[in-house]
Order: structure tokens, then sequence, then C-alpha cells
């Protein structure tokens, strides 16, 4: 029995020892991290990925006014604790790994959660190119204490920030059903999104989930009309799918 009872205090004092930051827990001080995957975040501030742990931010000047030559980007952090009575400036770092953007081709304006506020932001301003029309350029950001508020859980602590010229790839396929002639996600292109958008309006596609299949043939011949209407005011011009498994063929409509 006694030598039981040296175990268990022996157990008592190691795991003692572990707990070298007692700050770790007190919310007092207040931490901060990227927003998550819970409901009622990704409902406000959808971006995060369980896969890598890390929150994705993403902007296109398609979305801009035209002729916007500078654009800002909000990145979302979350505060951990309650809110304070003055702004709070959050510690941030360029990781290299996932970077393309070099420096000039953005700016850290400045990282901060706003007094009374529990959610803050990282604002970066990016210059429009004319290179973004076909790639994008990405920013890898961590995360790091500053004096005002030291960094949450390390699930929560990077973020992927993209901006680029081109539509936003949908997260639906629709678009491989009435344009590309093929089904494959593969068949992806920006030209092929440029028509149903020109066609339907549709920059981002309506999920209708299965559906769809009862509305597909009517939209077909919509944008088979639409498509001999554009050609016979355009003649000479074709529509190209510059990426996916369709790449280098002229954009068709479906016809099954």
């Amino acid at each position: 029995m006694k030598k039981l009872i040296c175990i268990l205090l022996a157990a008592a004092t190691a795991a003692g020892c572990e707990k070298d930051d007692p700050t770790r827990y007190d919310m007092s001080q207040g931490r901060v991290c990227f927003p998550g995957a819970a409901p009622n975040e990704t409902a406000e501030y959808p971006g995060y990925s369980n896969s890598d742990s890390t929150f994705y931010a993403s902007m296109t000047f398609k979305q801009q006014p035209e002729g916007v030559a500078e654009a800002v980007i909000e990145v979302p952090v979350k505060l951990i604790g309650g809110a304070s009575g003055s702004d709070r400036k959050i510690g941030v770092r360029v990781l290299e790994e996932g970077t393309t953007a070099q420096p000039g081709q953005y700016e850290i304006l400045g990282a901060e959660v706003p007094a009374g506020k529990t959610y803050g932001a990282i604002r970066i301003e990016v210059a429009k190119s004319a290179e973004l029309d076909t790639q994008q350029r990405e920013l890898t950001l961590c995360l790091t204490d500053s004096p005002d508020l030291r960094v949450g859980p390390d699930l929560y602590l990077k973020a992927n920030v993209s901006w680029h010229n081109m539509l936003p790839r949908p997260a639906t396929t629709i678009e491989s059903e009435a344009s590309s002639g093929s089904s494959s996600t593969e068949a992806y292109s920006q030209a092929g999104h440029q028509l149903l958008l020109d066609i339907f309006g549709w920059e981002v596609f309506p999920d209708w989930g299965p559906d769809y299949s009862y509305y597909i043939d009517a939209w077909r011949a919509r944008a088979q009309a639409w498509y001999d209407e554009w050609k016979a005011a355009n003649p000479g011009q074709k529509r190209i799918h510059e990426s996916g498994s369709m790449k280098g063929r002229e954009v068709t409509i479906r016809t099954k």
C-alpha cells in the first residue's frame, strides 16, 4: 500500500509539472484564432477546412466594381474570451510554404479586434493585374502572440488567402452538364462558366440537388437559343475552353 501511495504521488507530481503555463486557460486575458467549422460560425464566416486545419479566404476582382485597381481582403479572426473596451492588435506573420505572392503584390494594412467586439479582421490590400486572369496569388498566414492577445488552439491559427480575376469556381457541377459536354468536374473551365453567367446570370450556381434534372431540358433549350443568337451577332468568334479536359475545344451546349 505504501508503494502504491508513492506511485500515485509521483504521478500527481509529474502531471502538475506539465502545466508550465498557469494562464493557459485564463480566458480573461483573451485569445485569438480563425473561425472554425461550427455551424454557428460557418454561416457567417465560412472557410475553415478540417482536412488541413486552415481557414480559406478568397477574393476575385470579377466581383469588384469595374475599374477597381486595388481591393482589400478582410480575413476574419475570432476572440476567445470577453470583449475589451479598447482595440486589440493581433500578431500575424507570412509563411513561405504555400505563399506565391511576392512582396509588393500585397500589403497587410492592419490586424485587430475592435473595442466591444468578439470578431476582428486581418486587412490585406491586393492589386489587380493581367496575370490574375489565368492564375491566382496566395498568401499563407499564421497568427502569433501579440502584447494584446495571445493565440488560441493550434488547429485554428493558419489561413490561406487568395485573389484573382477569375469567376469563383462553384461547388456544384451543373456547369459541366450545361456547357462542357462532360459530367466530370475535371471539365470545368472559366469559358464554360462565363457562358452560363452570360445566359442565366449564374455567378454562383443554384443548388437544387437532384431536382435539377427536372429543369435541365428547359435550361439547355434556353441556353442554345441564346448561344445561337450570340454567334449570329458575333460572326467568326468562338468561346474556347481554356482549361479542363475540354481545353482547346469550343464551348458547346450539351444535348444529352
